[in-house]
């Protein structure tokens, strides 16, 4: 049987102006899939099958640029109007079931506390140094401060303790002046001292903070309390001092207004183994009253006496002129026998004058040193002390 021609298909007559006509598109190769008819393709009285698009590669528009749809008949028209499918994506994994250790989640949770407590604790121990060091240095602040205001208050004292010093030094000068110059006994002088304390003693530093004191300063405060004491207790033995000598002084100090003749001297009398002439010095058996020593001096003819060798009360005229040989008396000055004897109540004037001079040079110092501490007068000191005491800061 002969075989039978295939006609040939003229693809120039098909493209040209006659219009497009049915042809059959080729069958693509086994193991390709056909892909899914495009709206147009449906449309149509034909579907014929379309090349598949490679994964990745966008499809070709359905239209050429100037908007004219393709000619149905061209075989890549299959191509270009087929629509874009998207690869299919993979499949996920399969779910896995993980399996927890109770165990190990304790002993996790167990770390993880441990580490939030130790860094509560470093964090807690922190501020508690932050919080120690303010709270130290705001408590040095307010120690420093109670200090300024401890020492302004001690200076206040010292201004007043100063004052009372002057006054004690101005109420000693009066009584010595009228004991020593004026010749008489200060008669209030007693009670004025007690009525004056110094009061600056010990108890003034009880409490007090010394947190800003210099060392010449705190130094200078014992000095002046000790000092200060001591003014008190010579002050005090002045005042008893003066309690008990002043009846007798009062009458010493009276009588020595006046001169009183109390001694004769008597001549004329016996003579010693080599026949010397000799006095005796015999008290009057009564004195003798000069109510003013500078005025004349009214004597009696003769003197009674009595013989402190005898014991026996003689009578001798008032010596005039003449020879020794006789018997006769002379009176002695009665500052001649109080400057060789002194009286009792003569030594306790001059131990209570001296007594004054030394409280008062406690106070005002002396030349070269005062005779407590060999410095200057607690006056001085005190104004030094004030001082230093107002500049602590």
């Amino acid at each position: 049987m002969a075989e039978e021609k295939k006609p040939k298909i003229d693809l120039k007559a098909r493209l040209g102006k006659s219009g497009p006509q049915n042809v059959p598109v080729p069958t693509p190769p086994p193991g390709l899939v056909a892909p899914v008819a495009s709206s147009e393709a449906a449309a149509s009285s034909a579907s014929p099958s379309r090349v598949p698009i490679p994964p990745g590669v966008a499809p070709p528009p359905a239209f050429d640029k100037s908007g004219v749809p393709l000619d149905p008949s061209n075989p890549l028209v299959a191509a270009v109007a087929a629509p874009y499918r998207a690869a299919t994506p993979a499949p996920p994994p399969p779910p896995q079931r993980i399996i927890v250790d109770d165990a190990a989640v304790h002993e996790a949770r167990r770390g993880a506390r441990k580490q939030a407590l130790l860094a509560a604790a470093v964090a807690a121990l922190g501020f508690g140094i932050v919080g120690y060091v303010w709270g130290s240095s705001h408590e040095t602040s307010n120690a420093r401060q109670i200090s300024v205001n401890n020492a302004r208050d001690l200076a206040t004292k010292v201004i007043h303790a100063r004052t009372d010093l002057q006054k004690l030094s101005d109420t000693v000068e009066a009584g010595r002046n009228s004991l020593l110059k004026d010749k008489k006994f200060p008669a209030t002088l007693a009670h004025d001292l007690g009525a004056i304390n110094v009061d600056f003693d010990g108890s003034k530093l009880a409490g007090v903070r010394f947190s800003g004191f210099s060392i010449d300063t705190s130094t200078s405060l014992i000095e002046f309390i000790t000092s200060v004491q001591a003014v008190n207790d010579r002050k005090n033995a002045v005042v008893s001092l003066l309690t008990r000598l002043q009846k007798p002084i009062t009458e010493q100090l009276a009588a020595g207004q006046k001169a009183t003749i109390s001694y004769v001297v008597l001549l004329g009398g016996p003579r010693d183994a080599s026949n010397n002439a000799v006095a005796v010095l015999a008290p009057l058996a009564k004195a003798i009253e000069v109510p003013n020593p500078a005025q004349q001096v009214a004597l009696p003819k003769e003197f009674e006496a009595v013989n402190p060798l005898t014991k026996e009360t003689v009578s001798a005229p008032k010596y005039a002129a003449g020879g020794l040989d006789k018997p006769a008396a002379l009176y002695v000055a009665p500052k001649s026998i109080e400057a060789a004897f002194p009286s009792e109540t003569s030594g306790q004037i001059a131990q209570l004058g001296s007594q004054l001079a030394r409280l008062v040079a406690d106070i005002h110092g002396e030349q070269g040193g005062d005779a407590v501490s060999g410095s200057k007068g607690l006056l001085e000191r005190a104004d030094r002390l004030a001082e230093g005491l107002n500049r602590v800061q």
